[in-house]
């Protein structure tokens, strides 16, 4: 249940302050309110990110996992702004998710395709005698 006490508020103080403290108190409607407000937020990070192949919602759906994580960790007393501080937590979860369907993507790929395109593109000497090394092995 959203609560907001009276004793607090006044011109200096901000109404998100109370709900970042509820949520990070384990208020469900707290932090649901709080994912609503700040989903522009999510977009916006992703949409100025190199996603690299990996799909839109897939970004969006790390970058939401990075806001939950911000209004968890946000501490309102260092009067940094709440969109500076998502941010970045946003975009670290984006880059995990790239990072992450990138090596998934490498992994997908059969070995002897890729034996055949390194033969096709016709490898230096230096490439040969790597590639033998890594067959030895």
């Amino acid at each position: 249940m959203l609560v907001f006490h009276k004793e607090g508020s006044g011109p200096g103080r901000n109404p998100e302050t109370t709900l970042f403290a509820q949520a990070q108190a384990g208020c469900p409607e707290s932090l649901n309110a709080l994912m609503v407000r700040h989903e522009r937020l999510v977009h916006w990070v992703v949409h100025r990110q190199q996603l690299c192949g990996l799909a839109y919602e897939e970004a969006v759906q790390a970058g939401r996992h990075g806001l939950w994580r911000a209004i968890l960790g946000y501490d309102t007393q260092r009067g940094v702004p709440f969109a500076s501080y998502a941010c970045v937590a946003i975009m670290k979860y984006v880059w995990a998710a790239v990072q992450s369907w990138g090596v998934r993507v490498r992994r997908e790929v059969p070995w002897g395709v890729l034996v055949l395109y390194y033969y096709r593109v016709g490898p230096d000497p230096a490439g040969l005698r790597e590639w033998e090394d890594i067959r030895q092995c």
